[in-house]
Order: structure tokens, then sequence, then C-alpha cells
């Protein structure tokens, strides 16, 4: 991501609107999940609840340091000196962001393959954090782990809609498959702004399904 990409995501100012209603939306699907665990006691609502719990700190953490770095950029100080540290801000944000997002996610592809080892999950998560810390482009390697990890888990609630035929299961598919193809339009975006208010908006639109999905459980 250059320099010019984040002055021109900072200035324009929907970024953090977007990233708090992620973790707003992302938080109560969290709360849901648990919500539904302590009912069923069945341990993929816990773990939905715990991948998205992730999630929702991945946005808060991204959401804090863009306001912070926004904060900085309108300082009285010296040009070059103000753009080194909003530099330096937005690429610890997403540094967080994409560790504990990629947690979250790991986790919820765990929770897809219906597997009951943690150590499998625990595999996973340390396999995301190696790659990614090893990585020396964190962007890339952090939207090509979750275009793959997304792809694995929107095939699971595309199969899982063909057998059911739900209307509930088929709202998880289609949110799952925009954060797919939004995860695809972040992936390259890097030079595009205009993929990467496609990516916002098609993720925006995923988490409100899996809302409403959530809810409509919760009514039942």
């Amino acid at each position: 991501m250059s320099l010019a990409d984040i002055i021109y995501s900072l200035f324009s100012g929907y970024d953090m609107l977007f990233e708090l209603a992620f973790a707003i939306i992302s938080l109560i699907l969290s709360i849901f999940a648990f919500r539904i665990y302590k009912i069923t006691s069945e341990s993929k609502s816990k773990l939905f609840g715990v991948s998205f719990l992730f999630i929702s700190i991945s946005y808060f953490i991204q959401s804090l340091f863009n306001f912070l770095a926004y904060s900085r950029l309108n300082e009285p100080i010296c040009l070059m000196a103000n753009l080194t540290s909003v530099n330096l801000i937005s690429y610890y944000g997403n540094y967080a962001h994409f560790l504990f997002m990629i947690v979250g996610l790991a986790t919820l592809l765990y929770m897809t393959f219906d597997i009951k080892h943690l150590e499998v999950l625990t595999f996973l998560v340390i396999l995301s954090i190696t790659a990614f810390i090893m990585s020396t482009n964190i962007y890339y390697t952090f939207y090509l782990l979750s275009t793959i990890y997304l792809s694995f888990i929107t095939w699971h609630f595309i199969k899982n809609y063909f057998r059911k035929k739900q209307k509930l299961v088929l709202l998880v598919a289609l949110a799952f498959s925009f954060l797919l193809f939004g995860s695809i339009h972040f992936f390259l975006s890097v030079n595009h702004q205009f993929f990467y208010i496609i990516g916002q908006i098609l993720e925006l639109l995923a988490y409100i399904l899996i809302l409403i999905n959530f809810y409509m459980v919760q009514k039942k």
C-alpha cells in the first residue's frame, strides 16, 4: 500500500465508519453465537462466537489506529514528519488488524471442517501467524490467506445449502460469498481505489446478511 493510498483513505473518512460498523456487527454476531451456545451447548456456536470476537477486535483496532493516524495528519507539524508518522501508525494498525482477523478466520475454517481436535485449530493458527510474520509483504500475504480460507468456508456453506435447501442457510452462503469476493477485490485494490471501495461494500453486505440470519435464528 502506497502512502498516497493511505492519505486518500484517511481523508475520505468512510474507512473509519465502515470499520466501526464491521466491528459492531461482528461483536453482535459473537454475542448471538454465545447465546445460542448457552442454550444448545453446540461447540459450533461457541467457535463461531470466538471467531467473530477476534474479527470484531481486529476491526476495532483498525478503526482506532486509522483515527489516530487521521488525528496525526491534522497536527500542525513538519509535513514529512507528519506523513512518516501517519505511515507508521497505519502500518502497525493494519498489522494488528491482520493478526486478529487471520486468527478469527482460522477459527471459522476449523469450525466448518467440523474437526473435534483442538490441536488442528492450534496448528492452523500457528501456521497462519508464522506465514504472516515471515512475509515480506503483509498485505498480499493476508489477502491471499483470507481468500484461501474464505474459499473453503464459502464452499462449505454452499454445499450445506444444496443439502438442506433452507433460506437461512442460503443467507449465510451468500454472505460468505460476498466476503470471498470482497477479499478478492481487496487483493486487487492495492493500486485501485475503486476495487477497494467495492470490497468494503461487499463486506458490509455480508455482515448484514449474517446478522439477519442470526436474528431470524434467535426468533425461532
